[in-house]
């Protein structure tokens, strides 16, 4: 989920060049089934079915807002993991 989430989140096309993108997204979702996303994850998480949602509604306007909403927490998900050493961050 999180390797799909960044490419959404980077790709600096619109909606309609996202459309494959936020597919693999949303099969990357459905591997969580009925379990709740790992704790760290869930933030990302939310904000991708988020996303996902608005890519199937066709909204180009709520798609770019939720992708910006994506960016800032995967920003905040990669700087946690660059922070921990456990992941060979610095701490």
């Amino acid at each position: 989920m999180i390797i799909a989430a960044t490419a959404v989140a980077v790709c600096r096309g619109g909606l309609v060049e996202c459309v494959e993108l936020a597919r693999h997204l949303k099969l990357a979702l459905c591997a969580f089934a009925d379990r709740a996303p790992p704790s760290d994850l869930s933030e990302a998480a939310e904000a991708a079915c988020d996303l996902v949602d608005a890519v199937r509604d066709g909204d180009v306007p709520v798609f770019d807002h939720r992708r910006d909403r994506l960016g800032r927490a995967l920003a905040r998900y990669w700087a946690a993991r660059a922070r921990d050493p456990t992941m060979g961050g610095s701490g």
